[in-house]
């Protein structure tokens, strides 16, 4: 029993001498572990608030550099005095487009506002072509509207001489 006694003690004795060259025991090795554990996630979170700080600064200073422009001035209106009346090319069912169109201009060009008065019955003979060629489902949606003014507008200002139209209004537009 002495010796038993006494490797107990040896043990004892090797367990203080251990923590003694460690300098702590396991409560102040845990209570270490934790104040890392916060020190890292104060860390994480203050990282974290820099950024969003910088991302934010950053968005902003974008949309402050966007710059709305004016609006430009109105376009004149060359308005045409009768509407079109036109039957569609489709052959399954008869369709018809009935439309009032007007060209937008410079109006300070005073030679292509002549110019197209005395050109109005050449252009109204480009419209009703260019819209006897249209299908009822080559017109149903506003791109294709959208499509079809540019479509005229580019086949009418390659008559002018004096100038170019910028726009095609379409007052009224009707496929039925």
């Amino acid at each position: 029993m002495g010796d038993d006694e006494i490797l107990d003690d040896e043990e004892q004795d090797d367990e203080v001498l251990a923590s003694a060259v460690t300098g702590r025991s396991k409560l102040v090795t845990i209570l270490l572990w934790v104040a890392g554990g916060i020190v890292a996630l104060l860390l994480m979170f203050l990282i974290s608030y820099i950024v969003a700080g910088r991302v934010k600064n950053e968005a902003y200073r974008e949309t402050q550099d966007i710059v709305i422009a004016p609006a430009p001035p109105p376009l004149a209106a060359f308005p045409f005095k009768k509407e079109f009346r036109v039957n569609t090319a489709d052959t399954d069912e008869p369709h018809f487009i009935q439309v009032a169109i007007a060209f937008g201009y410079d109006g300070t060009n005073k030679k292509l506002e002549t110019e197209l008065v005395q050109r109005q019955t050449q252009m109204m003979h480009i419209i009703n072509i260019i819209l006897g060629g249209k299908k009822k489902e080559d017109l149903a949606s506003p791109l294709q509207k959208l499509n079809l003014a540019d479509e005229i507008k580019s086949q009418i200002n390659m008559i002018l001489s004096e100038g170019k139209i910028e726009e095609v209004y379409f007052e009224e537009l009707v496929v039925s």
